[in-house]
């Protein structure tokens, strides 16, 4: 990994996953960019309200926020502004620099429950053609921040495409990997399917040298089961495609994806499906 981006508008989830890249960035020795996108023209006027709900210049929170002597001074940080629709900003600030990763805070949408994650963090996820890594508030951080990462499979092509990043992830922190294979179909074409992709996965994960384990599971419920189990497992994270197909080709819904990314207690790791990976 040569860069980590983060999405940050001083809220307290956004902050913690600064925090987060920031464990990742130094395992791995990558540098970070903060981003912040403000809707208005003139960003140097922009305030933003601190953690005692007074308003404060965007520098001056960007100054305190890195002024704290537990960051380490190897981690090359850096941060820009910018403005306009944030998760356009935040997609195209990906997709044209030396990013590999986007870590954001989870906002709760106004006039639903707190647990529902904001637009901008789903459309950013639905939308970018690197990883994004998402944090919920009140996930707390630990000192071996991913020591076991729940990937589920499925019976589609695409869920194999999430494997090679969520691998490196892996392989930084020596994690063990509890591959669910899941579906919510007993046909035998998709049994089928489900065996091929669960072998896929599990040849690259026993060369990597990693833990393992594997599990099978038919429901309904899929977003349900993925969470389910890995509560089970005391997961630190969950790595999901946030849109695939049926392996008839017919398309399959983002419900999935929406609802273990609102509901998980987690963080959850997305991957855009892309003809290209």
């Amino acid at each position: 990994m040569k860069e980590i981006l983060v999405a940050i508008d001083f809220s307290k989830s956004s902050v913690q996953a600064f925090h987060y890249a920031l464990n990742i960035a130094k395992i791995c020795g990558c540098s970070l960019k903060l981003l912040y996108v403000s809707k208005r023209r003139d960003k140097e006027s922009t305030l933003v309200k601190d953690e005692k709900g007074m308003e404060t210049s965007i520098f001056e929170s960007f100054n305190k926020l890195l002024s704290d002597p537990d960051i380490d001074e190897k981690v090359n940080i850096t941060y820009k502004l910018l403005s306009g629709r944030i998760f356009e900003e935040i997609t195209n600030q990906a997709k044209y620099t030396d990013a590999n990763l986007i870590v954001m805070g989870a906002h709760g949408m106004s006039g639903f429950e707190e647990e529902w994650v904001g637009n901008n963090v789903l459309k950013v996820a639905y939308h970018s053609e690197k990883p994004v890594l998402i944090i919920k508030k009140p996930f707390k951080l630990k000192k071996a921040l991913i020591e076991k990462i729940v990937l589920p499979i499925d019976s589609t092509p695409e869920t194999l495409q999430k494997i090679p990043f969520t691998m490196e992830l892996a392989m930084l922190y020596k994690s063990q990997v509890n591959v669910l294979s899941i579906c919510n179909s007993k046909t035998k074409h998709a049994e089928e399917k489900l065996k091929e992709n669960t072998e896929k996965a599990m040849k690259l994960i026993i060369k990597s040298g990693l833990r393992y384990i594997n599990e099978k599971k038919v429901s309904d419920n899929l977003s349900k089961a993925t969470i389910d189990y890995a509560k089970k497992r005391n997961a630190d994270l969950i790595s999901i495609m946030t849109e695939q197909e049926y392996t008839s080709g017919q398309p399959l819904s983002n419900v999935y994806a929406q609802q273990t990314i609102n509901h998980s207690p987690f963080p959850v790791l997305c991957f855009k499906t892309l003809t290209n990976r």
